[in-house]
């Protein structure tokens, strides 16, 4: 039979393993314990070293990946906005289009040819037979702006935004109904739509002294509206301008810009 472990052997145990002083009926702990170094040994600290380091370093990346990288890429794209908006604006190279508009297709693209425009004829895509050429910035290749263009404008990036439309316009001949002409272009020098209509006025030559009406249309476009005569013959134009956020959805574009559409229709 087990040998039962009883009271008096349980006390016996624990003063014999705990007490090493007894002084008449009062029994001292043994402070040895407590006067021991309270230093972690070589070997763990050398271990607990390796894993602070590997956690500053685990840290490291998981900055660096996320918070720093998201930084970086901020700025570059910042940069890359200024560097696209200090390049010629598109109201500088416009056509004009009192000159074109007595011009067939084939006169339209040689004026352009002349003036030493990179274009990218869209035509093709359009079912009504409409001319539609893309005039380029200087710095932009044909294959780049197709590239671009079809990835269509609201689903770029600021800066692949900004490199496209920076220096580029739209040409429309309009061949459905009466001849129209349409250019439109990105303004990034004002956020107020009338100040855009001013200067592309200005640009344009029209006489605001022609001007027959104003306002804003039923799209919201800030609009001067007025005729003029070409060869003899009355033309009616029609300038007008929205803020670009409102034409293009696209995450951080300058908030200044606008965009400016010129009609010409006889």
């Amino acid at each position: 039979m087990a040998k039962k472990f009883s009271l008096s052997d349980f006390l016996h145990y624990t003063n014999r393993r705990t007490y090493t002083d007894t002084r008449g009926s009062i029994a001292y702990l043994d402070g040895a314990p407590l006067r021991r170094p309270f230093s972690m040994p070589t070997a763990q600290r050398f271990f607990a070293l390796i894993i602070v380091v590997v956690a500053i370093i685990i840290g490291g990346i998981f900055v660096n990946s996320t918070v720093l990288s998201s930084l970086r890429e901020a700025a570059q794209a910042e940069a890359a906005i200024e560097t696209n908006l200090s390049r010629q604006a598109s109201i500088e190279t416009l056509p004009d289009l009192t000159k074109l508009i007595t011009e067939n297709d084939k006169g339209i693209k040689e004026t352009f040819d002349d003036a030493g425009y990179t274009y990218y004829d869209a035509s093709s895509t359009s079912d009504s037979g409409d001319l539609i050429l893309y005039k380029l910035p200087s710095d932009m290749t044909l294959d780049e702006a197709a590239s671009l263009y079809a990835q269509g404008v609201s689903n770029l990036s600021a800066p692949q935004a900004t490199k496209l439309l920076v220096g580029s316009w739209q040409f429309v001949s309009e061949h459905s109904g009466s001849t129209s002409m349409v250019v439109r272009y990105a303004d990034f020098s004002t956020g107020d739509p009338q100040v855009a209509v001013q200067n592309a006025m200005q640009k344009t030559g029209f006489d605001p002294e022609s001007i027959s009406d104003s306002g804003k249309d039923e799209s919201g476009n800030t609009y001067n509206l007025g005729t003029v005569d070409v060869d003899k013959t009355p033309y009616t134009w029609k300038i007008s301008a929205i803020p670009l956020d409102e034409m293009y959805s696209i995450s951080n574009m300058p908030e200044e810009a606008c965009y400016v559409g010129i009609r010409f229709t006889k």
